[in-house]
């Protein structure tokens, strides 16, 4: 029995190296599972922290950028109230300024024209102007002589005085007034005039150049600001939707960031228990293979004795057992048979006028008027009617037709701007649209791959856990079937050592004289029995131990194996459903992109038809309206000389009138 029973205990201590080996494979293999899944984990969330400080940091960057653009909006658009308020302020001054030196012109005119017909007369008036010194009483004694009116006087006096006074310091600077070169004499006076005149037309001249600027300085002026608005509007956009978008991404990377930590705490868990269970088990090997060694070298002990003293006995009572184990010119002469040498001189100077601005403006329609003005003006003759009237309507009509012509110019203009100004705003709308469309689908087209890898690596390790639950099954079982075959033997081997030592305790127990001389050797044998027996028990007390303790770590695990299976599974499932819905947005989305590039096409067509109408022919269009501006003011001009003239001879037939009278009553 006791042969056999080392026999048993030595097939055991192979099955249970076996099964060691075994585990410390599976110990050492899923170790190195859990550590790299843990190093995994680790580097994901610090990649994650990084990314959420590097959002953070956009998120701020953004925020700030946003708020300077608005503080620039808000300044640009002051400056544009700024430029409007002082723009209707120069165009009010220029309207006054252009109105005070037309008239101060048509006066001067009038005044001149008088002054040279009385001098060619040689009128008695002329040489009351030889004493003379000033432009004022030349102008009172015009009034005394009824050639002008006191109102005329006093308004051209004043207009004079007035834009005479900003000039006054630089004339001081230079030499004397202009006026003191006249005073004394008849040609002086006249000359005088002839000087002023000359001065306020081309003052006139250059203001009207002066608010051309303006108004080309001021569109300058809007236009920049309008594209610093536009540009800081842009720029306020692009920071508003990057800011939003390192927020979406930040609250992403957070709690991507919180179930990574989960796992890790939850694998390390895990990594702890499994090396309690392991280490555990060393030792449980370590203690059973020494108690084996004991075990074995008890048995040979009592084998030899055995078979010295009581072999019969021994044969009598053992048995035997067995075991089991994871984008005109042309010139036209003025006919000179006219009634009159001064309204022929006036129709003259008037047909001039036309004809050098047809000439200047290279205009075909001007050239046509004087044309049509000559043959007027004949008619007229002929008929005996007053050209004048004649010619007034036609000038009239032209500069009506002309300002119809520029409004028309100006409306396509302003037609044009709006157009290409709406169209332009829908490419860059439709534009921006399919870039952030497109950049959203980059987005969640990233963020869907992301989760399928994370979803990926999830799967493998529910993998390698379900391997790893296998093989502690498998092992588990094993041991098991180890513990239950071993128990067994124990049990029986303890049975037969008690048996046998019943036996033989009876059997010296006797009184006869042969038993009481092997006394001696009897109680050897039965003390060894005794301490085997003991061994025995001890041994069984501690394999029972050392199942129930494989029972609690296997459970341990198990649990751990299957938290983590249960955690794996829930995020597995979450990133699932995430990853399908982005897939499904990147859909509706693409079909928005396509839907707003079909828009876009639509608009850059329109786009691409307009500039063809209105770019291209922008500059002829500007171009136009600055001639039709400058032949309006010419034909403006052509009228005032008439007017001018026509107030001259009425007033030249009421001083005739009254010179007759007075000839006629004295």
């Amino acid at each position: 029995m006791i042969t056999n029973l080392q026999n048993t205990m030595i097939a055991k201590a192979d099955a249970s190296q076996k099964i060691y080996k075994e585990f410390s494979t599976f110990c050492h293999k899923r170790e190195l599972q859990l550590r790299n899944e843990v190093t995994a984990k680790n580097s994901q969330a610090n990649d994650l922290t990084a990314q959420i400080k590097d959002g953070k940091a956009t998120i701020v960057t953004n925020d700030r950028k946003e708020g300077r653009e608005a503080d620039d909006i808000s300044k640009s658009k002051t400056d544009v109230d700024k430029a409007k308020k002082i723009r209707q302020k120069e165009t009010e001054q220029f309207k006054a300024e252009e109105k005070s030196l037309m008239e101060m012109i048509g006066m001067l005119k009038r005044a001149k024209k008088i002054l040279e017909k009385q001098a060619s007369k040689g009128n008695t008036f002329m040489i009351q102007l030889q004493g003379v010194s000033s432009f004022a009483t030349a102008m009172s004694a015009m009034v005394q002589a009824s050639l002008c009116s006191s109102e005329d006087a006093q308004r051209l006096t004043e207009l004079l005085q007035s834009h005479h006074e900003v000039s006054e310091a630089a004339e001081d600077e230079t030499s004397a007034p202009a006026s003191a070169a006249y005073e004394g004499t008849t040609g002086g006076i006249i000359g005088m005039m002839s000087e002023l005149l000359h001065k306020a037309e081309n003052q006139l001249a250059e203001v009207r150049t002066n608010e051309l600027k303006a108004q080309g300085n001021y569109k300058t002026l809007m236009a920049s600001l309008g594209t610093e608005i536009s540009n800081s509007q842009d720029d306020k956009a692009s920071a508003h939707t990057r800011k939003a978008k390192a927020g979406e991404e930040k609250a992403i990377d957070e709690g991507d960031l919180g179930m990574t930590v989960k796992d890790v705490r939850a694998s390390v868990k895990t990594l702890a228990d499994l090396r309690k269970v392991c280490i555990a088990k060393v030792q449980e090997f370590t203690a059973m293979t020494k108690s084996r060694g004991e075990e074995m070298e008890a048995l040979a002990q009592a084998k030899k004795v055995i078979l010295e003293s009581v072999t019969g006995a021994a044969q009598s009572v053992y048995g035997t057992d067995t075991v089991a184990n994871i984008t005109v010119s042309a010139f036209v002469q003025i006919m000179t048979s006219t009634s009159s040498r001064a309204t022929s001189r006036a129709l003259q100077q008037v047909l001039q006028t036309i004809y050098d601005l047809a000439r200047r403006e290279n205009s075909l329609e001007l050239n046509q008027l004087v044309s049509r003005l000559k043959s007027s003006i004949r008619a007229s003759v002929q008929n005996g009617d007053d050209p004048f009237a004649q010619v007034v309507g036609m000038i009239t009509d032209m500069i009506a037709r002309l300002q119809k012509e520029a409004s028309a110019d100006a409306d396509r203009n302003a037609y044009c701007e709006k157009e290409l100004g709406k169209t332009q705003a829908k490419k860059a709308e439709h534009s921006d649209k399919i870039e952030a469309l497109n950049t959203q689908i980059d987005r969640m087209s990233a963020r869907s791959t992301k989760l399928k890898k994370e979803v990926t690596a999830l799967q493998e390790e529910l993998a390698e856990i379900a391997a790893a639950q296998a093989q502690m099954d498998k092992i588990r079982g094993e041991e098991n079937a180890e513990f239950l075959s071993e128990k067994g033997e124990l049990d029986g081997g303890l049975q037969g050592i008690q048996m046998a030592l019943k036996t033989l305790r009876e059997y010296y127990g006797k009184n006869e004289t042969s038993h009481q001389r092997r006394a001696s050797t009897a109680d050897d044998i039965i003390g060894l029995l005794e301490t085997i027996e003991g061994d025995f028990s001890k041994t069984l007390a501690e394999l029972s131990a050392a199942e129930q303790s494989a029972i609690i770590e296997y459970d341990t695990q198990a649990q751990d194996n299957e938290k983590d299976k249960a955690e794996k599974t829930v995020e597995i499932d979450a990133r699932t459903k995430e990853f399908t819905s982005l897939d499904k947005s990147v859909s509706d989305t693409q079909s928005d992109s396509s839907n707003v590039q079909n828009e876009l096409n639509a608009v850059l067509d329109y786009l691409s038809k307009l500039k063809k109408e209105c770019v291209m022919k922008k500059d002829s269009l500007e171009e136009r309206m600055q001639k039709r501006q400058a032949e309006i003011a010419g034909l403006k001009e052509a009228l005032n000389i008439l007017e001018t003239e026509t107030a001259l001879l009425q007033k030249s037939k009421r001083h005739s009138f009254q010179r007759s009278k007075q000839h006629f009553l004295g």
